[in-house]
Protein backbone atom coordinates (compact mmCIF):
# COMPACT_ATOMS: atom_id res chain seq x y z
CA UNK A 1 0.00 0.00 0.00
CA UNK A 2 1.16 3.25 -1.09
CA UNK A 3 2.81 5.25 1.78
CA UNK A 4 1.72 8.75 2.78
CA UNK A 5 3.75 11.70 3.10
CA UNK A 6 3.44 13.85 5.81
CA UNK A 7 1.36 17.00 5.84
CA UNK A 8 2.47 20.65 7.29
CA UNK A 9 -0.93 21.92 8.68
CA UNK A 10 -0.98 25.53 8.78
CA UNK A 11 -4.17 26.44 11.29
CA UNK A 12 -4.69 28.80 13.92
CA UNK A 13 -6.69 28.93 16.96
CA UNK A 14 -9.32 30.29 14.82
CA UNK A 15 -9.36 27.80 12.32
CA UNK A 16 -11.43 25.26 14.63
CA UNK A 17 -13.98 28.48 14.88
CA UNK A 18 -14.29 28.52 11.29
CA UNK A 19 -15.77 25.03 10.85
CA UNK A 20 -19.22 26.27 11.20
CA UNK A 21 -20.77 23.77 8.85
CA UNK A 22 -22.45 20.59 10.09
CA UNK A 23 -22.20 21.43 14.10
CA UNK A 24 -24.66 19.09 15.72
CA UNK A 25 -24.52 17.68 19.00
CA UNK A 26 -24.95 14.34 17.70
CA UNK A 27 -22.50 14.51 14.74
CA UNK A 28 -21.42 16.37 11.96
CA UNK A 29 -22.70 16.90 8.47
CA UNK A 30 -20.63 15.63 5.68
CA UNK A 31 -22.65 16.86 2.39
CA UNK A 32 -25.77 17.17 0.37
CA UNK A 33 -27.64 14.63 -1.91
CA UNK A 34 -28.73 15.22 -4.97
CA UNK A 35 -31.83 16.77 -3.29
CA UNK A 36 -29.93 19.18 -2.06
CA UNK A 37 -30.82 17.65 1.42
CA UNK A 38 -28.01 17.66 4.43
CA UNK A 39 -26.60 14.47 5.15
CA UNK A 40 -25.72 14.27 8.80
CA UNK A 41 -23.36 11.14 9.83
CA UNK A 42 -24.23 10.57 13.35
CA UNK A 43 -21.12 10.03 14.86
CA UNK A 44 -22.00 10.78 18.90
CA UNK A 45 -25.12 8.70 20.03
CA UNK A 46 -26.41 7.25 23.41
CA UNK A 47 -24.84 4.19 22.27
CA UNK A 48 -20.99 3.25 20.69
CA UNK A 49 -21.30 3.95 16.53
CA UNK A 50 -18.97 2.18 14.66
CA UNK A 51 -17.82 3.33 10.93
CA UNK A 52 -15.80 1.75 8.13
CA UNK A 53 -14.46 4.54 5.63
CA UNK A 54 -12.40 3.81 2.38
CA UNK A 55 -10.25 6.75 1.95
CA UNK A 56 -6.60 7.20 1.87
CA UNK A 57 -6.48 10.25 4.20
CA UNK A 58 -8.54 13.57 3.10
CA UNK A 59 -11.63 12.94 4.49
CA UNK A 60 -10.75 11.25 7.68
CA UNK A 61 -9.11 14.51 8.06
CA UNK A 62 -12.12 16.12 7.47
CA UNK A 63 -13.82 14.03 9.88
CA UNK A 64 -11.61 14.68 12.78
CA UNK A 65 -11.67 18.38 12.50
CA UNK A 66 -15.24 18.28 12.19
CA UNK A 67 -15.65 16.25 15.21
CA UNK A 68 -13.40 18.50 17.20
CA UNK A 69 -15.66 21.55 15.88
CA UNK A 70 -18.58 20.22 17.83
CA UNK A 71 -16.42 19.36 21.27
CA UNK A 72 -15.03 15.75 20.36
CA UNK A 73 -11.76 14.71 21.86
CA UNK A 74 -9.52 12.43 18.90
CA UNK A 75 -7.58 9.61 19.25
CA UNK A 76 -5.97 7.98 16.13
CA UNK A 77 -4.14 4.90 16.12
CA UNK A 78 -1.70 5.14 13.60
CA UNK A 79 1.27 3.27 12.31
CA UNK A 80 2.75 7.05 10.72
CA UNK A 81 2.50 9.28 14.32
CA UNK A 82 5.07 11.85 12.75
CA UNK A 83 2.58 12.23 9.91
CA UNK A 84 0.04 13.93 12.34
CA UNK A 85 2.81 15.88 14.56
CA UNK A 86 0.84 19.43 15.11
CA UNK A 87 -2.30 18.51 14.03
CA UNK A 88 -4.33 19.14 16.53
CA UNK A 89 -3.49 22.06 18.26
CA UNK A 90 -2.81 23.69 14.56
CA UNK A 91 -6.49 24.12 14.44
CA UNK A 92 -7.79 24.12 17.93
CA UNK A 93 -4.97 26.51 19.57
CA UNK A 94 -5.01 23.19 22.26
CA UNK A 95 -3.23 20.45 22.90
CA UNK A 96 -6.13 18.50 25.28
CA UNK A 97 -8.69 17.35 22.09
CA UNK A 98 -5.74 15.61 19.52
CA UNK A 99 -3.86 12.57 20.62
CA UNK A 100 -2.05 10.24 18.78
CA UNK A 101 -1.29 6.70 19.35
CA UNK A 102 0.45 3.33 18.37
CA UNK A 103 -1.43 1.16 16.01
CA UNK A 104 -3.31 -1.58 18.01
CA UNK A 105 -2.87 -0.05 21.34
CA UNK A 106 -6.55 1.35 22.58
CA UNK A 107 -6.25 4.18 25.19
CA UNK A 108 -9.44 4.63 27.33
CA UNK A 109 -11.32 8.03 27.75
CA UNK A 110 -14.25 9.04 29.39
CA UNK A 111 -17.44 10.36 27.34
CA UNK A 112 -20.46 12.49 27.69
CA UNK A 113 -22.95 14.19 25.55
CA UNK A 114 -20.92 17.43 26.16
CA UNK A 115 -17.83 15.26 25.38
CA UNK A 116 -17.72 12.57 22.83
CA UNK A 117 -14.81 10.53 21.90
CA UNK A 118 -13.62 9.84 18.60
CA UNK A 119 -11.48 6.97 17.79
CA UNK A 120 -9.75 6.76 14.23
CA UNK A 121 -7.90 3.28 13.51
CA UNK A 122 -5.88 3.87 10.30
CA UNK A 123 -5.27 0.71 8.19
CA UNK A 124 -5.10 -1.32 11.09
CA UNK A 125 -8.48 -2.74 12.31
CA UNK A 126 -8.73 -1.68 16.33
CA UNK A 127 -10.43 -3.95 18.58
CA UNK A 128 -12.45 -1.69 21.26
CA UNK A 129 -15.07 -4.07 23.20
CA UNK A 130 -15.52 -1.37 25.77
CA UNK A 131 -16.49 1.18 23.04
CA UNK A 132 -19.28 3.17 25.00
CA UNK A 133 -21.95 5.67 24.92
CA UNK A 134 -21.02 8.78 22.93
CA UNK A 135 -17.84 7.18 21.73
CA UNK A 136 -17.40 6.50 17.85
CA UNK A 137 -15.03 4.19 16.22
CA UNK A 138 -13.54 4.82 12.16
CA UNK A 139 -11.91 2.36 10.99
CA UNK A 140 -9.80 4.18 7.95
CA UNK A 141 -8.82 1.57 4.99
CA UNK A 142 -7.27 2.90 1.71
CA UNK A 143 -8.13 -0.41 0.32
CA UNK A 144 -11.76 -1.91 0.00
CA UNK A 145 -11.17 -5.76 -0.05
CA UNK A 146 -11.46 -9.31 2.17
CA UNK A 147 -8.77 -7.35 5.00
CA UNK A 148 -11.81 -5.15 6.29
CA UNK A 149 -14.56 -7.89 5.70
CA UNK A 150 -14.77 -7.56 10.55
CA UNK A 151 -14.51 -3.97 10.32
CA UNK A 152 -17.46 -4.00 7.51
CA UNK A 153 -19.29 -6.57 9.55
CA UNK A 154 -19.49 -4.49 13.02
CA UNK A 155 -19.68 -1.00 10.96
CA UNK A 156 -23.01 1.34 11.57
CA UNK A 157 -22.24 3.00 8.55
CA UNK A 158 -19.57 2.55 6.04
CA UNK A 159 -18.31 5.45 3.71
CA UNK A 160 -17.07 4.91 0.22
CA UNK A 161 -15.37 6.99 -2.49
CA UNK A 162 -14.42 6.38 -6.36
CA UNK A 163 -13.29 2.70 -6.59
CA UNK A 164 -11.27 0.91 -9.22
CA UNK A 165 -12.62 -2.23 -10.69
CA UNK A 166 -10.46 -4.46 -8.46
CA UNK A 167 -12.18 -2.90 -5.72
CA UNK A 168 -15.62 -3.16 -7.34
CA UNK A 169 -14.89 -6.82 -7.10
CA UNK A 170 -14.30 -6.72 -3.34
CA UNK A 171 -17.02 -4.97 -2.98
CA UNK A 172 -19.65 -6.82 -4.79
CA UNK A 173 -18.66 -10.05 -3.17
CA UNK A 174 -18.67 -8.30 0.37
CA UNK A 175 -21.85 -5.85 0.00
CA UNK A 176 -23.80 -7.79 -3.04
CA UNK A 177 -23.73 -4.45 -5.17
CA UNK A 178 -26.18 -4.26 -8.06
CA UNK A 179 -25.24 -2.67 -11.50
CA UNK A 180 -26.14 0.63 -10.84
CA UNK A 181 -24.51 0.87 -7.51
CA UNK A 182 -21.68 -0.64 -8.77
CA UNK A 183 -21.57 2.21 -11.80
CA UNK A 184 -22.10 5.00 -9.20
CA UNK A 185 -19.16 3.80 -7.09
CA UNK A 186 -16.69 3.65 -9.94
CA UNK A 187 -17.84 7.32 -11.20
CA UNK A 188 -18.05 8.92 -7.96
CA UNK A 189 -16.28 12.40 -8.68
CA UNK A 190 -13.28 13.80 -6.15
CA UNK A 191 -16.00 15.42 -3.98
CA UNK A 192 -18.47 12.74 -3.69
CA UNK A 193 -19.34 10.01 -1.42
CA UNK A 194 -21.61 6.73 -1.07
CA UNK A 195 -22.75 6.31 2.56
CA UNK A 196 -24.43 3.17 3.50
CA UNK A 197 -26.63 2.16 6.59
CA UNK A 198 -29.22 -0.10 7.68
CA UNK A 199 -29.78 -1.14 3.86
CA UNK A 200 -29.79 2.06 2.35
CA UNK A 201 -27.35 3.75 0.03
CA UNK A 202 -27.04 7.22 -0.01
CA UNK A 203 -24.60 9.52 -3.14
CA UNK A 204 -23.92 13.01 -1.74
CA UNK A 205 -21.33 15.77 -2.58
CA UNK A 206 -19.04 16.64 0.45
CA UNK A 207 -19.47 20.32 1.57
CA UNK A 208 -16.22 21.79 2.44
CA UNK A 209 -15.73 25.27 3.89
CA UNK A 210 -13.18 28.06 2.82
CA UNK A 211 -11.32 26.82 6.44
CA UNK A 212 -11.19 23.00 5.73
CA UNK A 213 -10.35 24.32 1.84
CA UNK A 214 -7.31 26.19 3.44
CA UNK A 215 -6.24 23.58 5.25
CA UNK A 216 -6.72 20.37 3.43
CA UNK A 217 -7.18 21.82 -0.23
CA UNK A 218 -9.52 20.32 -2.29
CA UNK A 219 -10.64 16.72 -1.77
CA UNK A 220 -8.91 14.28 -3.53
Amino acid sequence: MRRRTALEFTGTQQAIGGITLGSEPAGVILGFDQHQSPVTLQLFRPRPTRVLLIDRGWVERLLMLRAMAVGARVVVNTPDPAMWAGFGESVTGRPDLFHVAPAYQAVELPSSVAAPVLFVAERHPLSIPALGPWQALVTVAGWLGEYVQQSLLEADVVILRRLTERQLAAAAALMRLDALQAATLQATPPDGLVVYQEGEWRYLRMAITQVEHGLFGAPQ
